[in-house]
């Protein structure tokens, strides 16, 4: 079974290595993110423009938009993605290693390392409509912004309870760890 696998490959030390390698992307192109959105004069929100489901009010969006100056912000974050997918893979992980062998809090976390892969593949979908919808923002079907809506919102659901299990249990491992000695 691959959860079996997931507890002993890869080892402790590249999935350490591997949240630290993570991190360093996530934060590295945030602010390059940032400064092209802002630069481009989007006048969304996140929230407002990724869980609109309207093909309106994102043309609407787009309209406001320097849309080349735009387009960097959702190209690079398949970077942010990658660093984030790794970061909530890994952590998770090794967070469910902590715990006693074939226990539910391990299955859970093995499959909670799986999850957070799964909504940063929904963010890169997300970001496929995106990049879409910018090759004609006044034009694109609206299925597109609603189906982009759609995999932003499995996205930060998945992303929700991802984090969520990362605090409870990485806590109550470490209480676990404090008690043990």
């Amino acid at each position: 079974m691959m959860f079996k696998k997931l507890t002993e490959w890869p080892s402790s030390k590249i999935l350490k290595i591997s949240v630290i390698i993570g991190f360093v992307l996530s934060f590295a192109v945030i602010p390059v993110m940032q400064y092209f959105t802002q630069l481009s004069g989007f006048p969304a929100e996140i929230f407002s423009s990724q869980l609109s489901f309207n093909g309106a009010v994102m043309k609407s969006y787009y309209a406001l938009t320097n849309i080349e100056l735009y387009r960097f912000a959702p190209s690079l974050d398949y970077i942010f993605m990658l660093g984030y997918g790794i970061i909530l893979f890994s952590s998770s992980i090794l967070i469910a290693r902590s715990f006693k062998t074939s226990s539910i809090i391990q299955q859970e976390g093995l499959i909670v390392a799986i999850s957070g892969v799964i909504a940063a593949c929904c963010d890169a979908i997300e970001n496929i409509f995106i990049l879409a919808m910018l090759t004609d923002p006044s034009g694109f079907p609206d299925y597109w912004a609603i189906t982009h809506s759609v995999f932003a919102l499995i996205k930060w659901i998945l992303l929700v309870i991802v984090i969520i299990w990362i605090l409870l249990f990485a806590i109550l491992s470490l209480i676990k760890r404090i008690r043990r000695k």
